[in-house]
């Protein structure tokens, strides 16, 4: 990766998300090869450009293959490095208080590609900082046998030792908790990122969304990204959570406003946002607006379960802190053929194909 082709990932992305509805975008940024060291800058002036709610997340790596880690060496940093830097793009990027459109979260990768200290250290730096955080935990159950082969005890044990066991705090998959984790996560206010494509995708499982809510934890809904789904829509990902919790728990206990809620209200929770989440009176001016004037909509009854059960895709409008970014279902001053056509030729180096 470098510079230019990273921008030109995140330009895509963001792009995406905006299409499909989205408002606010917190994105896992934790891999920095050498020369791509400003992922973070690159992340703000592309978010800045298109108008979208960015969280960005400085995440970190610094226990590598070598070591009994997940990662290659070519892509961890050393533990200054790595505190030093989180220090840094807070106080750069983080604006405190309502109506942020820049927040930064701090964010160590996974009880695979950290040491003890980085999680520990960042929980400090965190509250000095007051700022939120944010790792993957429980999304598989090599995790599980991961902490219980190298720490002793299992990934949400680890969490509470590590001082991560609070509202501070959100994670991403949250899918292998027994009961009494849930409680304790629950009792904790720590959020979980639910993402159904993903966790479909790998065949990792499926997150336990009603008995977390039902405990007390925030449940928001994530794409992920592209290395494990490929398709950053949200309004699609509203479908698949609606219809991958309702084949487990049922039809009569989960209806299409559960869905909105875990996309709106639920992931404003684990971002910590009191602003956001909810069209109400007092809070920003959030707007996603679809048309239902395709085939796939006619005959269609009730137009909110329509979106869900009709397979929406695209917004017409949206609007964020009372600004139209996209409008006639296009973003403003983006060439997206031209776009793709950079991208696409991006990726074919990547991958070594041209």
């Amino acid at each position: 990766m470098n510079p230019e082709n990273f921008r030109l990932a995140v330009r895509v992305a963001l792009a995406e998300l905006l299409l499909s509805g989205c408002t606010t975008a917190a994105d896992h940024h934790y891999v920095y090869p050498k020369g791509l060291t400003d992922g973070l800058d690159i992340q703000v002036a592309e978010a800045s450009k298109l108008g979208i709610r960015m969280h960005l997340t400085r995440g970190s790596m610094n226990l590598s293959e070598k070591d009994g880690g997940l990662p290659p060496e070519s892509v961890v940093q050393d533990k200054d490095t790595i505190l030093a830097d989180s220090e840094a793009v807070v106080r750069k990027f983080h604006q405190h208080g309502e109506g942020a459109m820049t927040q930064v979260a701090l964010a160590p990768c996974s009880p695979f590609s950290v040491t003890t200290d980085i999680m520990e250290e960042t929980a400090v730096l965190a509250e000095k900082l007051n700022v939120r955080l944010h790792t993957h935990l429980a999304e598989t159950e090599d995790e599980n046998n991961f902490c219980l082969s190298l720490y002793n005890c299992r990934p949400v044990d680890y969490l509470e030792n590590v001082g991560w066991m609070s509202n501070r705090t959100w994670l991403a998959h949250g899918i292998h908790f027994n009961d009494d984790e849930i409680i304790r996560l629950g009792k904790a206010g720590v959020g979980i990122a639910h993402c159904p494509s993903s966790n479909h995708l790998l065949a990792s499982g499926h997150c336990l969304v009603p008995e977390l809510e039902k405990a007390g934890a925030p449940v928001g809904l994530a794409v992920d990204g592209s290395a494990s789904q490929d398709c950053s829509n949200l309004m699609q990902e509203i479908r698949q959570a609606f219809f991958l919790q309702r084949i487990n728990y049922g039809a009569a206990n989960i209806t299409h406003f559960d869905a909105f809620r875990w996309a709106t209200e639920g992931s404003a929770a684990c971002l910590g946002r009191g602003d956001i989440g909810k069209f109400a009176v007092g809070k920003q001016a959030d707007i996603a607006m679809f048309k239902l004037d395709e085939l796939r909509f006619s005959g269609a009854g009730d137009p909110l379960a329509a979106l869900v059960l009709c397979g929406a895709h695209k917004a017409d409008r949206v609007m964020i802190a009372g600004k139209w970014v996209v409008e006639d279902g296009q973003v403003p001053g983006l060439d997206i053929p031209s776009l793709i056509s950079q991208h696409h030729g991006e990726a074919l180096k990547l991958q070594g194909l041209i």
